[in-house]
């Protein structure tokens, strides 16, 4: 229906196939444009007609579409070109009736704009009405004939006639008067021979019925016309009239019609009070055929829809269902045919414009119609799809949180076995230098191995938020710095280009975690553009379209885009779920997109995909921004900060951890370094050991212990020796708020014998500082 308010968009017609919509009309449809031949002459160019144009007209359709309606009618007459033409000018609707000669019919034609210059028709055969109407015509001619020749006849009936008959002249006044007359309205024959009649009608009706009486002085018969008469108590009674004139004098019949009219008038109130509350609605109402038609429709649908509801009559009641709907609804019709009714069934309808809208609707079968009234339900839809969602988006979050809880404490234990594994490789590397090369190959082969095993539990704790980060104020313009690593981690079949907004801000973000994640980025679409495309880093502060769920601030966009396949709706909802992967077995774990969500999370941001199927990838890493002067602060920080020195003095050291693998290993290194070593596997018998030495130069205790935490056993200390240095070894980036105050540093596991031993001495350095460094 929408075609025919406003010019569609092509895919609406497309999807909604309204060819075959207008090929269901009984009515013929014809969508032409105006076409100006010169200054004064129009013409009109067919661009579209239905099966119905051509029952109607008897022509071809075959090959129609852009020739001028003077090529297919010759001699069609002018002012249907110049009416057509004027509506589609004036944009304003028209009906025209009249014949078209050369086809031989009659036509009632229902002209309305489409767009600029377009319009269209909506037209019936109306031959055999006008036909008719001229039969009509006739007969009256026939019964003035009958009237004049039987007027002798008529005078024998004069006397016994119940219906009024009156002979009146071109003055207005009965010179005769039957019976009948003076019976039904009281006034006597001498009474109505003094009155002129125009006295006795109604005040309503007296202009209409002056009407009459001139056609009837012009000679012009009048088949039915009403009026009322005063009846000589004041009353009036409505009459029903024929007349006929002849020979200067007008012969008239009337009939009482009183009752008749009583009844319509009562009928016609019960209309208004039912049309009044057809129109009121804010419910879709609509009466239909039992074959499924448009009888009527009520305001709304043009309120609601945008749809007239003169538009609508005579199509089907499926015309404008959703194509996905169509089937539940002819299911329902049958239904409603079998059963009598239907109960609240909810079915989307497509709007002037295409939308689609929800309605529930119920029916019932009324003798020869169905009635129905649909109401709108979209808003509680929403709703319910609202509730949907919010559903799935907090299972999911649960489900994402226990994953977090779940990798993490995994992640926990396995860092302890790598600081076993490592710690022992590391020694047993350093007690075999002299052995065969096979042997330190070996060696080397399982650090290795030990190696690729803790950055994946980076990953894994990157994903549960528990990495352990530096972050500083960095330039995000040093990401260039990776380009050599990039091109060779990628190929040379990708081409990649950077491209950095002026006047960057600086970001707060731990450098080497975000170019780990960057280059985890750049292998995702190495393998999704297998090998062959473009990969783009775009670096941005981002002004208006920052993430809902991010605090009030500044912050900066890195996006790495390529032109690959692009994901579907499917695989981008799990893309940065845990262990999600779409590579093969052993090509992927399924943490680097989780890894790169941690990060983020984690540094105050937020990690976004977009991706659509042919359009490519963006993976965008959202970063706090601070100011760039920061940068060059802690850079000189840095530059005045001095480099710890490995310690040339023995030490009596307590190590503290629960696991005794990495306890052993840990005293092993220590011992290895000539330093003398006391351990315990809990806090309480730390605290026991510290009591009685007191010569313990430092402390370096686990975190996640049970009964006595790593954090719990340092304030337990420094109460008592506030002055002997800790250090917290633990894997985990998130420790209790103000734990720093209580270590002179911070060991992450695993962790290298050169990385213990600069923390060792850097904790007792004389410019050391209880702080996570």
């Amino acid at each position: 229906m929408s075609n025919l308010r406003s010019e569609p968009r092509q895919e609406h017609l497309s999807d909604l196939d309204w060819p075959a919509v207008f090929n269901r009309l009984h009515e013929g449809l014809v969508i032409a444009e105006v076409v100006h031949e010169s200054d004064s002459e129009v013409n009109w160019r067919y661009l579209h007609v239905n099966e119905a144009w051509s029952q109607l007209t008897g022509l071809s359709s075959q090959g129609i579409s852009g020739k001028l309606v003077t090529e297919v009618i010759p001699g069609v007459e002018k002012h249907w070109l110049e009416g057509f033409a004027r509506v589609a000018i004036d944009q304003r609707p028209q009906t025209f009736v009249g014949p078209v000669s050369e086809l031989g019919r009659t036509y009632d034609i229902r002209a309305f704009p489409v767009s600029e210059n377009r319009f269209g028709l909506l037209f019936f055969d109306v031959t055999e009405r006008e036909e008719n109407e001229l039969r009509l015509k006739e007969r009256a001619v026939e019964l003035e004939n009958k009237i004049k020749a039987e007027l002798g006849a008529r005078a024998k009936t004069w006397d016994v006639s119940p219906d009024i008959q009156v002979v009146s002249n071109h003055l207005g006044i009965f010179e005769q008067c039957n019976p009948a007359m003076t019976a039904l309205l009281g006034w006597t024959q001498q009474d109505l021979a003094s009155i002129p009649f125009p006295d006795l009608v109604h005040p309503d009706d007296l202009e209409d019925t002056l009407h009459a009486f001139e056609a009837g002085k012009n000679n012009q018969p009048v088949l039915r016309f009403v009026n009322r008469y005063r009846h000589r108590n004041g009353s009036y009674r409505w009459l029903s009239w024929v007349s006929v004139p002849n020979d200067g004098k007008i012969y008239a019949t009337a009939r009482d019609i009183t009752e008749e009219m009583a009844r319509e008038a009562e009928l016609e109130l019960h209309r208004a009070e039912r049309s009044k509350l057809w129109s009121a609605s804010p419910d879709l109402h609509l009466i239909l055929s039992l074959d499924g038609h448009y009888l009527e429709a009520n305001d709304a649908w043009e309120m609601q829809l945008g749809y007239a509801p003169a538009e609508l009559k005579g199509t089907s009641f499926d015309t404008l269902i959703a194509d996905e709907d169509k089937a539940y609804a002819h299911l329902l019709f049958s239904g409603l045919t079998e059963t009598g009714h239907v109960d609240h069934s909810e079915i989307r309808v497509l709007d002037s414009q295409g939308n689609r809208h929800w309605y529930g609707w119920t029916a019932v079968v009324n003798g020869e119609v169905i009635l129905a009234t649909g109401r709108n339900v979209d808003e509680r839809r929403k709703q319910e799809e609202q509730l949907r969602q919010t559903e799935e988006a907090l299972a999911q979050s649960r489900k994402i949180e226990t994953l977090g809880q779940l990798t993490g404490g995994v992640a926990h234990d396995f860092n302890n076995l790598l600081a076993a594994i490592q710690s022992s490789l590391q020694l047993l590397q350093k007690h075999t230098n002299n052995e065969s090369d096979q042997v330190n190959a070996l060696l080397q082969n399982a650090l290795a191995g030990a190696d690729r095993g803790k950055r994946l539990v980076q990953h894994m704790l990157a994903f549960a938020k528990k990495q352990e980060l530096a972050p500083r104020a960095v330039d995000l313009e040093s990401i260039q710095d990776m380009d050599q690593l990039l091109r060779s981690s990628v190929g040379p079949g990708i081409e990649i280009s950077y491209k950095f907004a002026p006047d960057l801000p600086a970001a707060m973000v731990d450098m080497g975690q975000l170019e780990m994640a960057i280059l985890n980025l750049a292998v995702n679409a190495r393998d999704a553009l297998d090998g062959q495309g473009q990969l783009s880093l775009d670096v941005k502060k981002l002004e208006s379209d920052a993430p809902a769920d991010l605090l009030d601030g500044d912050y900066l966009s890195i996006a790495v885009i390529d032109d690959g396949p692009g994901m579907d709706a499917q695989t981008l909802s799990q893309a940065t779920e845990p262990f999600f992967t779409t590579k093969g077995v052993g090509k992927g774990t399924g943490l680097g997109l989780s890894m790169v969500h941690g990060l983020a999370k984690q540094s105050g941001g937020a990690f976004r995909l977009k991706s659509a199927p042919g359009q490519g990838t963006t993976a965008e890493i959202v970063l706090p921004s601070i100011s760039r002067e920061t940068i060059i602060v802690n850079d000189q920080k840095l530059s005045h900060q001095p480099a710890s020195s490995p310690l040339d003095r023995k030490l009596r050291i307590l190590v503290v951890d629960d696991d005794c693998l990495v306890l052993m290993g840990t005293v092993g290194i220590l011992e290895d370094m000539g330093h003398d070593v006391l351990d315990a596997t809990n806090g309480d018998d730390a605290l026991a050991l510290l009591t009685k030495n007191s010569d313990i130069d430092l402390v370096i205790t686990d975190q996640g212990m049970p009964g006595m935490t790593g954090v719990q056993l340092s304030e337990k200390i420094a109460a008592h020796n506030p002055d002997l240095p800790i250090i917290l070894c633990t894997g985990y980036g998130e420790l209790p708020e103000g734990s720093y105050r209580y270590m002179a540093a911070r060991l992450a596991k695993p962790f290298a014998d050169s990385q213990l031993a600069e923390v060792v001495a850097k904790a007792l350095s004389p410019n050391s500082q209880k702080d996570p460094v």
